[in-house]
């Protein structure tokens, strides 16, 4: 019984790592011209990735961290940091780039303009609150809701109603 057991279960295992590989690697297998093209393939690849690493933004100088050159994922979790840490961040000039989204507080009449980014599925979401510079910008200034904007301004906390939020404040659009 107990050899049987194994039978099966060596069995199960091997289709279930035949089910793993792709088409493009058996017919790599049986295919010589395949087999020969291979390092031909490898250096086009190596080209195509120097060219991607060219295309790159380079980060912003003027500040401490540029989101902008983050991948999604990676800018999605430096703002959860920005976050659970904010203390880790006080005072540092922050760049990122998303969706204006704006909220008023009906109990306090306040307005809240946040910098909305997605993580790489965009099924979850993080916002920044920012405040524009007041020398440069009038309220009229401020983007329409869902606009995309690129902000740039000191990451700063303030206590409200017994709470602590975090800003960007003294903000500029880029």
């Amino acid at each position: 019984m107990k050899r049987k057991l194994l039978i099966i279960m060596c069995s199960f295992s091997l289709v279930v790592l035949m089910g793993c590989g792709s088409k493009a690697d058996s017919a790599d297998v049986s295919n010589d011209t395949t087999a020969t093209s291979q390092p031909v393939q490898e250096a086009e690849n190596l080209e195509a990735e120097a060219e991607i690493e060219e295309e790159t933004i380079a980060s912003d100088p003027s500040v401490d961290l540029d989101l902008t050159t983050l991948s999604s994922t990676m800018v999605y979790s430096e703002v959860f940091n920005m976050m659970m840490e904010p203390m880790a961040y006080e005072g540092q000039t922050i760049k990122m780039d998303g969706n204006c989204a704006i909220y008023t507080d009906e109990e306090t009449g306040n307005t809240y303009y946040t910098c909305v980014v997605q993580d790489a599925t965009q099924c979850c979401s993080q916002g920044l609150e920012f405040l524009l510079d007041s020398e440069q910008y009038a309220l009229e200034d401020y983007p329409a809701d869902g606009d995309p904007i690129v902000i740039k301004g000191t990451f700063s906390t303030y206590e409200e109603d017994g709470g602590t939020y975090i800003t960007i404040k003294d903000s500029v659009m880029e």
